[in-house]
């Protein structure tokens, strides 16, 4: 079940916004150039998730801030900026934003979700 988890967390968190681009030769094409001017939280995901990718967490947190804004009710733009936040050494932060997006997996009866939040928060407080 644990592997499942990880797992899934990998696929959903991490790989799926990066293989949206297939094509696009990595670290070749800054994320602005890709998506110069995103209009969508979608948009803003797959940017934030390139500038994720290539280690610019502020820009990427800053896309990812600008998803949640556009769906505030959409977990994905909480993990996101979760992960951003660990990129910046940002615990308590990421911990805040990962609990808002199980609050809102468990609203929505998303019981894979939560679980795959729950494997993101104990990595977390195992790092502490």
């Amino acid at each position: 079940m644990f592997g499942f988890l990880k797992l899934c967390a990998i696929a959903m968190v991490v790989t799926f916004p990066l293989f949206i681009w297939i094509g696009i030769e990595q670290g070749n094409t800054p994320p602005d150039k890709i998506i110069a001017h995103p209009k969508t939280a979608e948009d803003f995901l797959r940017r934030g998730s390139l500038y994720e990718k290539n280690g610019n967490y502020e820009k990427a947190l800053r896309d990812f801030n600008q998803a949640v804004a556009l769906r505030p009710n959409d977990e994905d733009g909480y993990i996101r900026q979760g992960l951003a936040l660990e990129g910046l050494n940002r615990s308590q932060d990421a911990l805040q934003k990962y609990q808002k997006a199980k609050e809102i997996s468990q609203r929505q009866g998303d019981r894979n979700r939560v679980q795959v939040i729950d494997y993101l928060i104990q990595k977390l407080n195992q790092r502490k």
